[in-house]
Formats: structure tokens, sequence, C-alpha cells
């Protein structure tokens, strides 16, 4: 059951091409990360640590946990944990056009704006989350005007998923995934 979990949860964030980094950029030792997600249902928690081994193997290991009452759990059930965090991720937005800008985030500039395909890039500030430099920017999705996307790109630091995606529609925050804890060796 837990393998189908981690499986479900590494397949909703693939398909969104959130991963800033690959394993190789990872050190020797542990490093490790947590995200606050909030949107539908329940609080969760997705933890993930990607410790670098001799030989240039790693070991991976990933979980998500939830918080709610016993009857927003209970609708949830461990099956239903990965359908959550998919429905969380918004499936009807295009997130694609950010995967160019996340392999070329050093070269983008404060104050500058970003034509993507589907959409606008602009690059708000320089800014921390959990203690990491990052650069702060927002998308705005041309078949959706009504929707404000705030991402983070870590500057320095290896972080696996964006430190910051946060959706909102109509001023209003819809999902959000927020790194809250980076340990590295």
């Amino acid at each position: 059951m837990r393998r189908v979990l981690v499986f479900a949860v590494l397949g909703v964030f693939g398909v969104l091409g959130l991963a800033q980094a690959e394993l190789r950029d990872f050190p020797l030792g542990r490093t490790e990360m947590v995200w606050a997600l909030a949107g539908l249902g329940p609080a969760q928690a997705l933890r993930l640590s990607v410790e670098g081994l001799p030989e240039g193997r790693f070991r991976v290991h990933m979980a998500l946990s939830l918080e709610g009452t016993a009857a927003e759990l209970a609708v949830l059930g461990f099956l239903g944990a990965p359908l959550l965090v998919q429905a969380m991720g918004n499936p009807t937005l295009d997130l694609s056009a950010l995967a160019v800008l996340i392999r070329r985030r050093e070269a983008l500039a404060v104050g500058e704006r970003y034509a993507l395909p589907g959409g606008e890039f602009f690059v708000r500030e320089r800014g921390e989350i959990a203690g990491i430099p990052c650069l702060l920017g927002e998308f705005r999705p041309a078949d959706r005007p009504e929707t404000l996307i705030e991402v983070g790109f870590s500057l320095r630091d290896p972080v696996y998923l964006l430190p910051l995606l946060r959706v909102r529609e109509r001023g209003r925050i819809t999902w959000e995934m927020v790194l809250v804890e980076y340990r590295r060796p």
C-alpha cells in the first residue's frame, strides 16, 4: 500500500514538471525537505529525504502525512490520499512552461517580465524560503486571467520540488505547496 502511495505522489509531481534539481545535484549525506500542502481537504505535509551514498548511488524516502477530523480522513482512506494530492495539484493548470524557467533561473532578473508559451512570468524579488535563497515570481496563464501562480526557485541549494507553488484564483489561495523545513549535510 505504501509503495502505491509513493508512486502516485511521484507521478503527480512528475507530471507537473516541478522537479528543479536532479538527484546528482545532492551531496553525500542526507538532505531533508518538508513541504506544507494546503487547499482541498485536510492539512498535509510532504516529506522527502535524499541521501547521497558512495559510488554515485542515492537513497530517496518520501512520505505524505494528513491531519484532519475522523470524518475528513475516513472519506479519504489510505488509497484516497493520492487522489487528494492530485486534485490539489489542480490538473487543469498547465505548468509545463515553468520547466524552461527552472532550467534557466540563474539568468532571470528581478523586475523583468518573460513571455512563455501559455502566459507571462514576472520576477518579483529575491527572498528566502526555509532558509534557502530563492527567486520569487508570478506566472499568469494567458487562458486564465483570473489565475495567478506564485513560484519560488531555489538559487543555491538542491531542492527537489519547487520551494513555493501557490495558486490564486480571483485573489483567493486555492492551493499551495510551501517548503517549510530544509536540512542539508
